[in-house]
């Protein structure tokens, strides 16, 4: 039996329930029951005490809930009264509940316990106890009846202020939710439920008004139950409940310690929180995951939750009749599916607004700018709409941070912890550090195998294949359980109290008592901010990142007094390895120079096993291709690539992004697009494939593999790990092997022709060995390689990936080669990327007001769109296969470090002093805060002839580009020139100088 009508009432529904079966049990606690009848006539008698005391249509009346029957008799009381009621946990501080009275103005407040009336409430409200109400000779009178649209409740939630706001909800939406709830999954006069949520979370709103409406049974447990799953699992068993709740952080405890149970439970509810993967094989119920804020009535989605060892995307599944889910940007634009935004929700079940604050109803509750008929509510979180219509939700808007340039999502992050064998549960936070720099904390439970185990240690060195270095926590801390508030979710602010900086353990086990162990541990310790680390851990598991590095190495190269550099903890990382290196240096057993070996760089110079030879290629394909590859689509010259490929061919360009899903892979190339202010067309004509050039097959599936390789015509190989400090063993992997797993796809299906996006870079410094001051796009890089050993680990990684890629072209590869200048910025835009080191050096120099005295410096600088255009355009001429192409500027345009900065003086009135080196960078090298310091390597280390790698570029080549020129004449594509304009709109947008 269901509310009759959408536009009804929950306490219409009650009266048909007890007409219908008066005798039948609504109310079961351990110690009493109540009867339908019962409940009704009491209810009754509370309603007439109330309206004799003044209570009306419109008034609110807290009611001070323990778990008890006069709790629900209270409420059906003040419904009965024609008012609206305000649960108020009596776990509550003084002050919340003072704060709460005041806001309802009302004058009375109903209380479950019989000491209620010694405890005044506030200020003109008067305490009464439901029981005594319930024995008093109440006057006889009509009892009032709530229309749809008035009051039911108003639930506290927290304040972004710190005070708590008021919700509004009306009756109709609680009706049409618990309606369609009851219909959906069988609630009847036959059920029995139990009231398990904290009773001030509107979660307790739906289980009382669903099983009341249904004419089902209520269960009342006792207190000391709920948190405990094992006893959960008891009380369900002796109780045949068949339709229950427990909070999301309950889910996996719940589902574990019910396996082998014989219980009646048909349906297990959940909601509050992200719920995390769990293994359901072997339930006998179906668990339902819920979502929704309370502003949208207690939910607004609904996801049968499949088991984990399924492996289907995460999703809060699709919404619930009474409303609609809009994904939305920040000018509430509705979103294609796949990327990221706002979720807002429209419809029924939308609140009436904030309690006495108009001006934060107006701020949340909006209405569609398209459609203005569509009042939203603005959640303030993220999700996406997946490819089957429903909803992922990503966790809230404040939960997204940025970790050194990178976005980060902590719900992704403990999504990841949560699978991890050993863990039970887990929770991640932010912290802020001494310099108010982010880090991430994660907070363990381990399971009982675990539990007196190394978890973190083994955590550590899984996470590290799973997460990018950015999202691996700083700090890990393990805990029986997890804090949670009264409604069951997790206490983040219990959890910051946890975090007292240290971690798990505090001691310098394993290290020895000698000059240099002593200077490693003590060096780290306040650079990771704990001591949670042995000398058998790795720098880049123990919160170590490549912003650390610089400060790590130059506080331990001061206490030893000795030469300590970047690529000793890269090729080093833990304090064991890094010890032995430095005792040999110090024993003079070490080169202090970083040298690659030619052998070692000459040797990864091969083609993939099985590849002997390419097959003929059909070039009419490379002037209309129908289908292109792009790599490194996410990237800055990457993604202006797609819009220009996109805009001068008419093929499909699938896009290979390292991404969980293909929706994920989409989202970070609309992310990027907007950042950069890329625009893409929203069509089918680029598709974005979840994809890792680490691993075999790309890392896609067999199909999806073999359906690309059968289709591409043209690959364009973007991806390239870009960093100037990390050793050559670490670009290898991303760079070198990464573009061998694209010639295996080249080499699988049809015949493909490959475009190399390189580096201007692989001529390194090479005038210092050949002695030439030019060099032309046929040249040799070969003649380079004595440069190139000492160059930095990029620079060598660049020079063999197009060493490889000449081999593939002598075995029959359709190739065209091009190597980039430095795409300082768009011309348009006046965006840069934000990893590059020249945008440093111009903050750093607009900071000092110097420039470095670095004689004829030269980048290759140029602008991303003149870039990606002539890639675009010379790519899609056959005669152009088996060529070089510099894509630098001819002389003139080719600014040197001091010409660059000559034209900032000349257009803004901007002055610089020009210093020696030495000098110019002591005024920066000790500041942890200045632009280039992570970078510091670049100009302190030496690398050759004693000097660091800024400065053996002084006086580098010139870089011939006639065949650049040549197949550009008649396009209309014109190197840039960097005018006034242009650098202005980069110093504004890029390096943050207003001109």
């Amino acid at each position: 039996m269901g509310i009759e009508t959408i536009e009804s009432t929950v306490l219409h529904a009650f009266s048909a329930r007890v007409a219908e079966a008066p005798n039948h049990t609504a109310i079961l606690a351990r110690d009493a029951s109540l009867t339908y009848g019962e409940l009704d006539a009491r209810s009754n008698r509370v309603a007439r005490a109330l309206i004799a005391r003044g209570v009306a249509p419109g008034s609110l009346v807290p009611v001070e809930a323990v778990r008890s029957a006069d709790f629900l008799v209270a409420l059906l009381g003040v419904l009965k009264a024609g008012a609206a009621y305000i649960p108020i946990d009596d776990a509550y501080p003084a002050e919340r509940k003072r704060h709460i009275y005041e806001q309802s103005g009302a004058t009375v407040a109903l209380h479950a316990r019989a000491n209620a009336a010694a405890e005044p409430s506030s200020a003109g409200v008067a305490p009464l106890a439901v029981a005594s109400l319930i024995g008093d000779d109440a006057p006889d009178g009509e009892l009032r009846t709530p229309a749809p649209h008035d009051l039911l409740y108003v639930i506290f939630t927290s304040g972004t202020t710190g005070r708590p706001k008021g919700v509004e909800i009306e009756h109709h939406a609680v009706a049409r939710l618990v309606d369609w709830h009851n219909r959906e999954f069988g609630v009847t006069a036959a059920s029995r439920m139990p009231l398990m949520a904290g009773l001030s979370f509107d979660i307790s709103q739906w289980e009382i008004w669903s099983a009341l409406t249904a004419g089902a049974t209520l269960l009342l447990p006792d207190e000391e139950i709920r948190p405990d799953a094992d006893a959960l699992v008891a009380f369900h068993r002796d109780h045949a409940t068949t339709h229950a709740f427990v909070p999301t952080v309950m889910v996996p405890d719940f589902v574990r310690a019910s396996r082998g149970s014989d219980l009646a439970l048909r349906y297990l509810f959940t909601a509050g929180e992200k719920l995390q993967p769990v293994d359901t094989d072997g339930a006998t119920y179906t668990l339902i995951d819920f979502y929704g804020p309370t502003e949208t009535t207690i939910f607004a989605t609904m996801h049968r939750v499949p088991s984990a060892t399924l492996g289907r995307p995460s999703s809060i599944g699709h919404p619930v009749p009474g409303a609609t889910i809009h994904v939305l940007d920040a000018q509430l634009a509705p979103l294609p599916d796949g990327q990221v935004g706002e979720l807002c929700i429209a419809g029924p079940c939308v609140a009436r607004g904030y309690l006495n604050d108009p001006s934060l109803t107006h701020d949340k509750f909006v209405a569609l700018p398209h459609d203005r008929s569509q009042r939203l509510y603005r959640t303030g979180d993220l999700g996406r709409r997946l490819p089957d219509g429903s909803i992922q939700y990503l966790g809230r808007m404040d939960d997204q941070l940025k970790i050194r340039g990178h976005r980060v999502e902590l719900g992704e992050i403990a999504s990841v912890l949560s699978t991890q064998p050993g863990i039970r549960k887990c929770a991640v936070i932010a912290v802020e550090d001494a310099s108010n720099a982010k880090d991430i904390v994660a907070f363990v439970v381990p399971d009982a195998e675990h539990a007196n185990g190394d978890v973190i240690g083994s955590i550590r060195t899984r996470i590290r294949a799973c997460l990018p270095h950015y999202m691996r926590p700083r700090r890990y801390v393990v805990l029986p359980e997890l804090p949670v508030t009264l409604n069951g979710k997790v206490d983040k602010a219990a959890l910051r109290e946890l975090d007292d900086g240290s971690a798990a353990r505090a001691s310098h086990a394993g290290w020895r008592d000698d000059r240099i162990d002593t200077a490693i541990a003590r060096t780290l310790a306040p650079i990771l901010g704990h001591t949670d680390f042995g000398p058998a851990d790795n720098f880049f598991d123990i919160g170590g990142h490549s912003l650390l590095i610089a400060e790590f190495v130059r506080r331990l190269g001061e206490t030893l007094r000795m030469k300590v550099y970047v690529r000793d903890v890269y090729e080093c990382p833990t304090g064991a390895a890094l010890r032995e290196r430095l005792e040999a240096r110090l024993n003079e057993r070490q080169s202090l120079l970083d040298a690659e070996p030619a052998r070692a760089l000459r040797d990864d110079i091969a083609l993939p096993d099985g590849i002997a030879s390419f097959r003929p290629f059909d070039t009419r394909r490379l002037e209309r291709p129908a289908h292109i590859l792009l790599t490194g689509a996410t990237g800055f010259v990457g993604v202006h690539l797609l819009a220009d490929l996109l805009e001068r061919t008419d093929a499909v360009v699938h896009c290979t992004v390292r991404a969980a899903d293909g929706a994920s892979a989409r989202a970070r190339i609309v992310e990027q697009a907007q950042r950069y202010r890329v625009a893409l067309p929203d069509s089918s004509r680029w598709v974005a494939h979840a994809a890792d050039l680490s691993l075999p097959r790309l890392g896609m599936s067999d199909a999806d593999y073999r359906t690309l390789a059968g289709c591409v015509d043209v690959i364009y190989h973007s991806a390239s790990a870009v960093n100037f400090i990390q050793p050559y063993s670490y670009m290898r992997t991303d760079n070198v092997d990464g573009l061998k797993r694209v010639l295996a796809f080249a080499a699988d299906g049809q015949p493909k022709a490959l475009m190399l996006l390189s580096t201007i870079s692989v001529y390194s410094w090479g005038h210092l060995h050949t002695g030439k001051t030019t060099v032309s796009e046929d040249d040799d890089i070969d003649q380079n390689l004595p440069a190139v050993m000492t160059d930095i680990g990029y620079v060598r990684s660049k020079w063999v990936m197009e060493k490889v890629a000449d081999l593939a072209a002598s075995r029959g590869l359709p190739l065209m080669t091009f190597r980039l200048g430095y795409a300082t910025f768009h011309r348009d835009t006046g965006l840069s990327a934000n990893y590059q080191w020249w945008g440093r050096l111009v903050r750093t120099c607009i900071d000092q007001q110097q420039i470095p005295d670095l004689r004829n410096l030269r980048e290759g600088l140029t602008t991303v769109d003149y870039m990606t255009r002539a890639i675009a355009h010379i790519s899609r001429n056959p005669s152009a296969l088996g060529h070089k192409y510099n894509l630098v500027h001819t002389d003139d345009n080719n600014l040197t470090l001091r010409q660059f900065f000559e034209r900032l003086e000349r257009h803004f009135g901007l002055r610089f002093e020009t210093v020696p080196f030495r000098q110019w960078l002591d005024g920066w090298q000790h500041d942890t805060a200045a632009p280039l310091y992570p970078l510091l390597s670049l100009f302190r280390d030496v690398m050759y002839d004693g000097r660091s790698t800024v400065e053996l570029y002084q006086d580098t080549y010139r870089w011939r580009c006639d065949r650049v020129q040549a197949a550009l004449q008649g396009s209309g594509i014109e190197e840039p020139t960097f005018t006034r304009d242009e650098l202005a709109r980069y110093l504004t947008e890029s390096i943050g100088h207003r001109v």
